[in-house]
């Protein structure tokens, strides 16, 4: 399976965190997309469930979000995070937001899209 490292190790997630001013959430919050990020953790699990050899590959490739910032944008827009938050502000908080979540997006825009830097674990076992 392929898994999101820390939150922290992706670029992605900090700077969608930065332009909507939420923190990153600690992994002992509840289950999230980095709630498997810790090797130890996911390790327990697996040998819990009877999966021996349990190995960890790093993963470091681009993430892309979209061929523009507007494809971009509407991606983003989806996630349960972004929803939450946009909902929770008023127009004109809501509106600033948008404005740094495009610039970020544009600062990451480049000839293939828009592409943030990520880190994942690609983890096997067997049983």
């Amino acid at each position: 399976m392929v898994v999101w490292q820390f939150a922290e190790r992706n670029e992605w997630e900090v700077a969608i965190r930065r332009a909507l001013e939420t923190p990153i959430t600690d992994i002992s919050a509840g289950p999230d997309a980095f709630s498997l990020a810790d090797p130890p953790t996911v390790r327990n699990i697996l040998e819990g469930a009877g999966f021996v050899d349990v190995a960890f590959t790093d993963v470091h490739e681009p993430v892309y979000y979209g061929p523009d910032v507007t494809a971009a944008l509407d991606w983003v827009r989806g996630f349960t995070c972004a929803n939450e938050a946009l909902n929770g502000m008023d127009s004109d908080a809501a509106a600033r937001v948008l404005d740094r979540l495009r610039a970020v997006f544009a600062s990451h825009l480049g000839d293939d899209g828009v592409r943030f830097d990520s880190r994942a674990w690609t983890v096997s076992a067997r049983r």
